[in-house]
């Protein structure tokens, strides 16, 4: 397995990392809201497309230099099942895509930037497809959102986090086979991160709070709204 690698968080280069892709995301969304129907019409296919270029286009390059290992670079740590379907959620409909971008891939992508652990190391094109691919995924998932309209159903973060209890164990036999950490089940990552305590098995309690945690904080602005309206159309007595 190839040895992971992190940089020192609030470094230059961290700072660096960070801004660039926060600037990246924001411009993009600034340019989704002011340009024309047709223009953003556009942007989308072609960011759509970019994502899934990215996305699949790693496969045959960790081949190419040699990194590709069953271990590490099948596309099912959180981050990498949103990293796939970002650009299908801006290219296609179905909810159950933009729900595994949205609840899965902003919390999970958030704290992959804060917080980045480089499972094929920091050399050449793997330290920017990190990035790429993690603002990518927030990307989609605001684009989506905030451009295309789309919106979580009530109680969808319940939902998604009941699905997710199904998905964690069919993960785990996987690792078990491989000799893998997929979805870091039977290893906490190594970054420094408040949400990681402890080892095997406590740490897995801790995460299932966290993911818990944040799929009601990314539904609370939705929830909140609804809450509002609710109230506000509500004759008063």
């Amino acid at each position: 397995m190839i040895e992971h690698e992190i940089i020192p968080l609030f470094g230059p280069l961290w700072w660096k990392a960070i801004l660039t892709t926060g600037l990246g995301v924001f411009i993009l969304l600034y340019l989704g809201k002011k340009l024309p129907p047709k223009t953003v019409e556009k942007m989308t296919r072609v960011i759509g497309i970019f994502l899934i270029f990215v996305a699949v286009g790693m496969q045959p390059y960790e081949m190419w230099v040699g990194k590709w290992t069953v271990q590490s670079s099948l596309p099912l740590q959180m981050c990498g099942i949103s990293a796939w379907l970002s650009g299908f959620a801006l290219l296609y409909k179905p909810m159950w895509i933009y729900y595994i971008v949205f609840y899965w891939g902003i919390p999970g992508a958030f704290h992959s930037l804060m917080t980045p652990e480089f499972t094929l190391g920091t050399q050449g094109i793997f330290f920017y497809e990190y990035y790429i691919s993690h603002g990518g995924i927030i990307l989609a998932a605001l684009w989506a959102t905030l451009i295309l309209k789309r919106r979580p159903a009530e109680w969808s973060w319940l939902k998604m986090f009941a699905w997710t209890q199904l998905v964690l164990p069919v993960i785990g036999s996987i690792n078990w086979l491989l000799d893998a950490n997929y979805m870091y089940i039977c290893k906490p990552p190594i970054v420094d991160n408040p949400f990681i305590v402890g080892q095997f098995p406590y740490h897995l309690i801790v995460l299932e709070f966290a993911a818990l945690l944040h799929f009601m904080i990314v539904y609370a602005p939705f929830g909140i709204s609804r809450w509002r309206k609710k109230h506000q159309s509500a004759p008063a007595s």
